[in-house]
């Protein structure tokens, strides 16, 4: 796909434009997101979210009574720029790391909320968030997408304070599972191999295994129709094979069980027994890793000035082989990590030349696709004085997708209404994985069918 000229500049307007723009439909945490319109406001904006949430404490914080903790390490769009775009001259540790630093991003950044909140985290479990308590890292949500991007999107960096309301009733995905926040890392860099879920993490959609073992090709889902669990598959190919396997893994790449992914954030250190093998109990690997915040003590951290909290995910994971080969882990890696294929520049473009002017009956049968998983798509209507009319936001969905349908950015009726003059241009800005924002059309919103 011929690469799009960026308009960086412009994006970063519309971006913090639309993050200050006001939203309307509630939605529940981890459902399938649909179109939200940034205009008009309704009245809906103070009202609770999803199951089990709580109205926000807007009355507390007016008046001062919650104090809202100190927040010294937050979320930035320069922390955000300071992991480069991947591109095929860099080194493969160079790739990797962009890998590892997203996600340690995201499982440790710090914030507060603006709001009480209590989600269903995973399989009933409930973790609660206090307004004004200090957190760390996007909060795990069971088969939910979200990345940085989106929660920058509605996060205040000066304070650290993060708008839940805001950002749960514009559907962007209140958490990450596991698999989403490694597949947002790796999306930065790979768009070789299939990075949905947990289950797709394996060669059948285009991972590489790491060291001498091996497993059935066919296999698609781990652990699912008759497949063996990972576990079956370790000691099948016996603990010497696997520590040999465990000892070749490198930063960024993947250690997936059934039910589990985490990434590889350091090379390994290996300890060998006075026979000549991998000592199993002393050698470990250092991981990045996304759960929950009430799994256990590994998650507390402690802030500079001595705030205790809990982060959502772990980037100091340290497992001993033994305990890897234990729990079923397979290490794999990517083709663009081996310098097989390299690194593709990234682009998004619609399917069919939408033409110098678009109707919206065009405009409509268009599907705007790209070659890294696309994050949010920014639609605008702005009238020949340059006023932004409309602004809508459509954040793909927690399948991670290379194609959204035009239609689902912004809504019809919103089309039709704004064509008539045939002066309006409707503009069209697509954020993708990698960290890349383009224009992908900007034209004269017209009744005429061209």
């Amino acid at each position: 796909m011929k690469k799009m000229k960026q308009h960086l500049r412009a994006a970063l307007a519309l971006l913090l434009a639309l993050s200050a723009l006001p939203v309307l439909a509630a939605c529940g945490g981890g459902t399938a997101p649909t179109n939200e319109e940034t205009a008009p406001a309704t009245a809906e904006t103070g009202a609770a979210q999803t199951k089990g949430e709580t109205a926000p404490a807007t009355a507390a914080k007016t008046t001062g009574e919650v104090a809202y903790a100190e927040v010294d390490d937050p979320l930035t769009p320069e922390k955000l720029a300071a992991i480069p775009v991947a591109n095929s001259s860099m080194t493969t540790d160079q790739l990797r790391q962009i890998c590892v630093d997203y996600v340690c991003l995201s499982t440790t950044f710090q914030w507060v909320s603006n709001k009480n909140f209590s989600y269903e985290a995973n399989q009933g479990e409930a973790a609660p968030i206090i307004e004004g308590k200090l957190y760390g890292g996007i909060p795990y949500v069971n088969t939910a997408s979200g990345n940085l991007y989106r929660v920058l999107d509605f996060y205040d960096t000066a304070t650290g304070v993060w708008d839940l309301t805001s950002f749960v009733r514009q559907k962007a995905y209140f958490g990450t599972a596991c698999s989403g926040t490694t597949g947002w890392g790796w999306a930065r860099v790979i768009n070789s191999a299939v990075c949905k879920w947990t289950a797709d993490l394996n060669v059948s959609h285009g991972l590489l295994r790491v060291g001498p073992y091996t497993y059935d090709d066919s296999i698609d889902r781990f652990g699912v129709g008759g497949a063996p669990k990972t576990s079956a598959i370790t000691k099948q190919n016996g603990s010497k094979v696997m520590f040999d396997s465990y000892a070749k893994v490198l930063p960024g790449d993947c250690l997936v069980k059934s039910g589990h992914v985490r990434m590889v954030k350091e090379a390994p250190v290996i300890v060998y027994a006075s026979n000549g093998t991998i000592d199993g109990a002393k050698s470990y690997v250092m991981q990045c890793e996304q759960g929950l915040f009430v799994d256990g003590d590994w998650h507390d951290r402690t802030s500079k000035n001595g705030t205790e909290y809990k982060i959502q995910g772990n980037d100091q994971k340290k497992s001993s082989f033994n305990e890897l080969y234990n729990d079923g882990y397979l290490p794999h890696t990517f083709k663009e990590f081996l310098g097989t294929d390299p690194v593709e520049p990234a682009g998004a473009a619609f399917d069919q030349d939408p033409g110098e002017k678009v109707s919206a009956e065009k405009f409509s049968t268009l599907k705007l696709k790209a070659n890294y998983p696309i994050s949010d798509v920014f639609t605008e209507i702005v009238s020949p004085e340059g006023k932004v009319i409309r602004s809508s936001v459509k954040y793909a969905g927690n399948h991670f997708t290379f194609e959204i349908a035009a239609k689902d950015c912004i809504a019809f009726g919103y089309l039709t209404s704004n064509q008539i003059s045939g002066k309006n241009t409707i503009r069209v800005t697509c954020r993708l994985g990698n960290g890349e924002t383009f224009e992908v059309y900007s034209g004269i919103l017209s009744e005429e069918y061209t």
